[in-house]
């Protein structure tokens, strides 16, 4: 008995933090706050929710302390409580991608729609001195963390900073990672812009959490 009382203890609480990621909005929080702090009018406006529900699933995870608030001003700005946060979420992630043909087909045809062949890896472009590594989230995503020498061109300035960019590197761009389509959109202007380029699916969180990982 004392043994079974220990296990339904114990997978009692596992399963309530489940319970709590396991909502597609509040997984798409996680996604977009791991890349730095955000106001609920910021996750509200990219997740397409209203404010009420944004932080109606805020409160949930606060609850379960997967996210923290800190207060600036009149403003409420949340973050990721840990790393380990975003490792949940990844793990997920890649476990879906394994067993669900529905995504990996959902994501291969988000690829073929975009019409410029598949991601690169940082492993292919590693030496490589004829690329220059562009993250185009804005730039406050940019200064909370990046990959090494990467440059800083937010999507909404691209356009009017072309001018800066070289004509004779590949131009890689890289933004929040395998589901943001940032970096989509800014292969497509440089593209139409006559420029080589091509994207990475990795954000700098995922370059952090890999290099750091024990051989």
């Amino acid at each position: 008995m004392r043994s079974r009382t220990f296990k339904d203890q114990v997978y009692d609480e596992i399963s309530r933090i489940a319970r709590a990621i396991s909502n597609p909005r509040r997984l798409e929080i996680i996604d977009f706050i791991a890349n730095g702090e955000k106001c609920v009018e910021d996750i509200a406006r990219q997740t397409g929710m209203s404010i009420a529900n944004a932080s109606q699933h805020l409160q949930t995870l606060k609850k379960e302390r997967l996210v923290r608030t800190e207060k600036k001003g009149v403003q409420v700005y949340y973050s990721l409580a840990s790393r380990e946060v975003y490792r949940a979420w990844t793990g997920l992630r890649d476990l879906t991608l394994l067993l669900s043909p529905g995504l990996r087909e959902t994501v291969e045809q988000s690829r073929i729609a975009n019409d410029f062949g598949h991601p690169l890896t940082l492993e292919q472009l590693s030496g490589r001195t004829d690329v220059c590594l562009l993250d185009v989230r804005p730039e406050d995503e940019f200064q909370k963390g990046h990959i090494p020498d990467a440059v800083s061109v937010p999507l909404a300035e691209l356009e009017q900073r072309l001018p800066e960019l070289p004509k004779d590197k590949l131009l890689i761009a890289y933004c929040r990672g395998m589901f943001c389509t940032l970096a989509d959109e800014a292969v497509k202007l440089l593209q139409a812009r006559g420029y080589q380029a091509g994207k990475i699916e990795i954000s700098a969180l995922d370059y952090e959490l890999a290099s750091t990982q024990p051989a």
